[in-house]
């Protein structure tokens, strides 16, 4: 077992020094014994004593996200499904891994073990369900006859046949198949809308599904015929997927705003709803009922994870260092605007952003909608805003470290106090979705890419109470959406990179284009000058890195990351690194000679951002895994 004060020390990659955040939830399981509780993660499996709430431990294996986790009916092994196409099997008292099922060609979705746990069945993008022998890791059957991603494929109680369900824009409905076989025998279309997630009632007689339009319904296991709808309230929405209770005669879902229902299995009739007393603007992703019954263990999509009673149906525990990326003492303050909660679904929570202050004392990063501070020292947080109301995608210090600028998923940039998370104001105009910021060398403009295809440069008031100045300059001519902006050092030139494959330079006083870079074969994601601003560096879908002479414009050289798209670059502050984050592996090279230094592992989603500490001696990474990883590059400077 693992010491729960270092946690963000377990299982890095080597290069690694720390970790913060542990990924967002996908789904959670009791141990059958009652006193862990297994988290699917986007970085791994998370084990937890229920108890003290304490990680014991994070297995790890999986190079993608775990999307899916379940115990034999032994309850000596687990299986997980991941992002990486495989399924996995574990050592339940161990957390050894025993087995890996390779087949699928894309993301598996779901795994299911059959009642005798002799077999597994896995569900995949790639519009087939693996049915796997469990003794001998071959595959039984591979069923091919759906034309869309397989959602959830799961086994009836007597073992007979395999229930699944297919994504948006297939055949819709409920497929049924013979275990053994492997031959489709049915499919039940008719009245049913798309259907997201199937599951068997304990005595095998119905399916019971949560569909497209937020409704749970149940059908007939032998003739598909609907029997009954739950009596959900229109404002409820949509469901997290269907957990039984132990003694089978209920089930529970979660709804928005973190609540959570139990319906009674006979009638359809709602029997309780556990509600939170604050307001919360967030969906449960899995909901899981402890052995004996007694509680419900529910995991939002912002981390989340809360323990009710159920007869009481209060709170025992909560577990909230899945949210904070910290288990440490937090100041949280910052002003959220005026918004409407209901019926709004974020996405799950990812890293898109992070960016060491110029002054070195703090690290600001993106999760999801919320903004934290953290003292690269001490680990602590020691500001959270939550102020924005969509994910944060972008954010950039001012010079003098005192203001913070974002971009979400709006059209909107806004500035923050960097010292209390004070909302000072945003900058209004453009039409579509801001991808990037940027602060001029002086701190006196704001220069914003957007979705629109356009840049902003923004007046920033510095001095001043109110910061928000006025539309100096908007720069047209990109021809697809702009998602990086970056001033030179010397504040003379903008440099923008586009979903058009180009890098633009602007002359920041006038506006006009001085030169277009010509030569990458797919849509760009970043831009990045050295910081003596000699070389400019651009990324992109092409899976390459090209360095250009600042001045003249022409290319010097072309870094290859072997078909992998780049998301992200930095310069190290000596300008001898270039660093570049692809899906999940960070490639690092010499600028003189393009000669690799080396890779790194570690992230197990895109890689959105990269920055330097201001010394040089660590290397920021932040992921759409939800986790920021710290790199000691200091031999790796100094090549």
């Amino acid at each position: 077992m693992q010491n729960p004060q270092y946690y963000t020390q377990w299982r890095l990659s080597p290069g690694a020094k720390k970790r913060f955040g542990k990924g967002g939830i996908n789904e959670i399981k009791y141990f059958p014994d009652g006193t862990r509780l297994a988290v699917a993660s986007t970085i791994g499996i998370w084990i937890y004593d229920v108890q003290t709430c304490k990680p014991l431990e994070l297995i790890t294996g999986h190079t993608g996200p775990v999307n899916s986790i379940v115990f034999s009916p032994d309850g000596g092994t687990f299986a997980t499904a991941s992002d990486d196409k495989t399924a996995r099997l574990w050592d339940a008292n161990t957390g050894e891994h025993k087995a890996t099922f390779i087949g699928h060609t894309e993301t598996v979705n779901a795994v299911a073990f059959s009642p005798d746990g002799e077999r597994l069945a896995t569900a995949s993008d790639d519009k087939t369900i693996g049915l796997w022998n469990l003794q001998t890791g071959q595959q039984l059957a591979k069923l091919e006859e759906h034309t869309e991603s397989v959602f959830s494929a799961v086994f009836s109680p007597d073992g007979n046949t395999i229930a699944s369900s297919e994504a948006f824009g297939g055949k819709g409905g409920i497929w049924v198949w013979d275990a053994q076989t492997g031959e489709l025998l049915k499919h039940f279309t008719e009245g049913t809308d798309w259907v997201e997630y199937i599951v068997y009632s304990p005595d095998g007689s119905m399916l019971i599904s949560r569909d497209s339009c937020g409704e749970i319904n149940f059908w007939d296991a032998n003739t598909g015929k609907k029997l009954k709808t739950c009596e959900a309230e229109s404002w409820m929405g949509d469901f997290s997927p269907i957990t039984f209770a132990p003694d089978g005669r209920s089930f529970a879902t979660g709804i928005h705003g973190d609540d959570v229902c139990l319906w009674d299995v006979g009638t359809g009739q709602l029997l309780k709803r556990f509600e939170l007393e604050v307001d919360v603007n967030s969906w449960p992703s899995s909901v899981a009922f402890s052995p004996d019954g007694e509680t419900i263990a529910c995991a939002s999509e912002i981390g989340t994870i809360r323990f009710w009673e159920v007869n009481t149906g209060k709170i025992l525990e909560t577990i909230s260092d899945h949210t904070l990326h910290c288990s440490s003492t937090q100041k949280t303050e910052g002003t959220r605007p005026p918004q409407k909660t209901v019926g709004t679904r974020h996405p799950s929570q990812r890293t898109y952003s992070v960016a060491y202050s110029p002054n070195g004392r703090t690290l600001a990063s993106s999760y999801g909608t919320e903004i934290h501070f953290r003292n690269p020292e001490t680990d602590e947080i020691q500001t959270t805003i939550t102020g924005p109301q969509e994910s944060v995608r972008a954010l950039t210090y001012s010079p003098d470290s005192k203001i913070l600028a974002s971009a979400e998923d709006t059209t909107k940039a806004r500035l923050w106090d960097a010292q209390n998370g004070r909302f000072l104001g945003s900058f209004v105009g453009h039409k579509e979705n801001i991808s990037s910021v940027a602060f001029s060398p002086d701190g006196r403009m704001l220069a914003t890419g957007s979705h629109d295809n356009t840049i902003c440069l923004w007046e920033v008031r510095g001095g001043e109470l109110y910061l928000i100045g006025d539309l100096l300059l908007t720069l047209a001519g990109h021809t697809d959406k702009v998602t990086g902006v970056v001033f030179s050092p010397d504040g003379d030139i903008l440099a923008s990179s586009s979903y058009d494959s180009t890098v633009r330079l602007w002359d920041v006083q006038s506006g006009n284009p001085r030169k277009t870079l010509v030569g990458h074969t797919a849509s760009l994601h970043a831009v990045a000058y050295s910081p003596d601003g000699s070389v400019l560096a651009s990324g992109g879908h092409d899976g390459t890195v090209r360095l250009w002479n600042s001045q003249a414009g022409e290319r010097i050289e072309t870094l290859n990351t072997h078909k992998q798209c780049v998301y992200s670059v930095a310069f190290s502050p000596n300008c001898k690194v270039i660093a570049c984050g692809t899906n999940g592996i960070m490639y690092l090279w010499d600028v003189q000679s393009g000669e690799l230094l080396r890779t790194y592992s570690g992230h197990t989603d895109v890689i959105d951002s990269l920055a330097y500490s201001s010394d040089g001696k660590t290397l920021a990474s932040g992921s759409r895994d939800g986790t920021i990883l710290l790199w000691d590059f200091e031999s790796t400077l100094n090549p």
